[in-house]
């Protein structure tokens, strides 16, 4: 899961090519960003998903056990996110490492709905470096999606203009989780259009559907 923070870290670094190229592209800011969002979603499910196949983890921590509905399911969430920040840079302006720690942070209280949280607190009292480093994790690969999502636009996303008052912070991480549960909702009524997702069975047995 990791090498999604390696991902962004070359991203950030090869960040003025990469810029120029995603530039180039014939295509609005608005469906660059929402292209954005998915392209790095789809990179954090794939990643979470082929863990959680090697581990052979029999209740695995994604939207769905299978990849494709995995990945579908992660179109609206991820969706979500992409407008929250859209939304969030209309009134403020926030840099990469704002936009990473506030994400990182958001990841460890939201996480699988406040599961990790609460995980690390249990640990807290009888092995915090673990809870800690169950923290840290949490905190780079959450970080690390939005982080990867923001670095080909943000030169474009971001106004000087706009606010940087320290409410950009909460009105993120409200936004995030609104657009998230709004983004994943839609793609379920979507798909009860066409049948529904299909049910959760063994990662191992039923990979992808």
């Amino acid at each position: 899961m990791l090498l999604i923070y390696t991902c962004f870290v070359l991203a950030y670094c090869f960040r003025k090519p990469l810029q120029r190229w995603v530039g180039s592209l014939p295509i609005g800011l608005p469906w660059l960003t929402l292209l954005s969002f998915w392209a790095a979603g789809s990179l954090t499910e794939s990643l979470a998903w082929s863990n959680n196949y090697l581990k052979a983890a029999p209740e695995p921590a994604l939207f769905h056990p299978q990849l494709i509905p995995d990945l579908i399911v992660g179109l609206g969430f991820y969706g979500g996110w992409a407008g929250a920040w859209w939304i969030a840079t209309r009134w403020f302006r926030y840099s990469i490492r704002d936009a990473f720690l506030v994400t990182g942070f958001q990841g460890i209280f939201f996480e699988q709905l406040g599961a990790v949280f609460s995980a690390m607190l249990q640990l807290l009292s009888t092995n915090p470096g673990l809870a800690l480093l169950f923290g840290v994790y949490v905190f780079l690969v959450h970080g690390s999606t939005v982080g990867l999502s923001l670095v080909p636009i943000h030169h474009r996303l971001m106004s000087p203009t706009a606010s940087r008052s320290p409410l950009r912070f909460p009105v993120a991480i409200a936004l995030m989780v609104g657009g998230a549960f709004l983004g994943a909702w839609c793609i379920a009524m979507g798909a009860e259009l066409f049948g529904g997702l299909p049910e959760k069975r063994s990662i191992v047995e039923h990979p992808l559907w």
